[in-house]
């Protein structure tokens, strides 16, 4: 049997990677908080937050550094994404947006 490749991951990217997860499910429980109190934007924008961190478990490290260097990179593209995690993490800014948007007008 031929030796198996390591992972791709280190460590940082393994706890970073943690964090998301851990505040994308803090997020999650939060938005079905505020849509059980009739808080149907709060419960947009923590949905939204919660799908933006899902997508950036799948490459913590180049999601961190894309967030942070936003305005001089907009156009690269990340490490590891997928279509479906773009799919998430666009979903999830519109749903942000439109909770943030709500929360403004009312």
């Amino acid at each position: 049997m031929p030796p198996r490749d390591g992972p791709d991951y280190s460590i940082a990217e393994y706890l970073l990677c943690g964090l998301c997860l851990a505040s994308a499910i803090a997020c999650f429980l939060y938005a079905g908080h505020a849509w059980a109190d009739d808080a149907p934007f709060d419960a947009l924008e923590s949905a939204g937050g919660g799908l933006l961190l899902l997508g950036g478990s799948v490459d913590p490290v180049r999601h961190v550094v894309d967030t942070l260097t936003f305005p001089w990179h907009a156009n690269e593209p990340a490490g590891r994404d997928t279509w479906i995690t773009r799919v998430a993490a666009g979903l999830g800014l519109l749903l942000w947006l439109a909770g943030l948007a709500g929360n403004w007008f009312n």
